[in-house]
């Protein structure tokens, strides 16, 4: 799935490559304030709360509804699990989607896409042509409103962005336990000798 084989669906924009669920569908496509206001709900419960070092504790109150709110989420996410299909690597863009071939028929033209793996509420988009090139499908967004492209415009760069930060995050901590074992062996060799 190299981008460059894809440029003619995905643009020239931003794109990320996701494992998400992904299905054709019969229901009417999301609009543009529909999807932003989902995507940002799950922007804010996904995101680290900032902390509070230097603040005071939370009241018990606050404490107990932000673990009841917790235990509901956990409950609803189990619920609704079987509701989720199952994921398909996808590169995505405001442009366009390319996916397996396996996942759309030739005649779809919706999809829904599950932006999140343990919310049961999907996005439903709107589908160009599809082309197909071996196993593998490219089709560009056929919703003519230019605001839900500018609100998976901004999606893709926060998926971009997490997964950045991700490997960032595992790089930094790969050097760390490299310089640890690299500091350790020359003390533990020093002890066995």
């Amino acid at each position: 799935m190299a981008i460059e084989d894809w440029r003619d669906v995905l643009g020239d924009g931003l794109t990320v490559t996701l494992e998400l669920p992904v299905v054709p569908s019969e229901r009417m496509p999301t609009t543009s304030d529909a999807a932003a206001h989902l995507l940002e709900a799950i922007a804010v419960l996904e995101s680290e709360a900032p902390g509070r070092a230097n603040e005071e504790p939370l009241p018990p109150e606050l404490i107990r509804l932000e673990l009841k709110i917790d235990l509901l989420m956990d409950l609803v996410t189990t619920l609704l699990a079987d509701k989720i299909p199952k994921r398909s690597k996808v590169r995505i863009s405001s442009d366009g989607l390319v996916l397996p071939a396996a996942v759309l028929k030739p005649d779809c033209d919706r999809i829904e896409l599950y932006p999140c793996h343990w919310l049961a509420q999907p996005l439903v988009l709107e589908l160009g042509k599809i082309e197909c090139r071996d196993h593998v499908c490219g089709v560009t967004w056929g919703s003519p409103d230019h605001g839900l492209r500018e609100v998976l415009r901004r999606w893709v760069f926060r998926m971009h962005r997490r997964e950045v930060a991700r490997r960032r995050h595992q790089s930094g901590n790969e050097q760390t336990a490299s310089a640890w074992t690299s500091a350790s062996l020359p003390i533990h060799a020093e002890k066995t000798a």
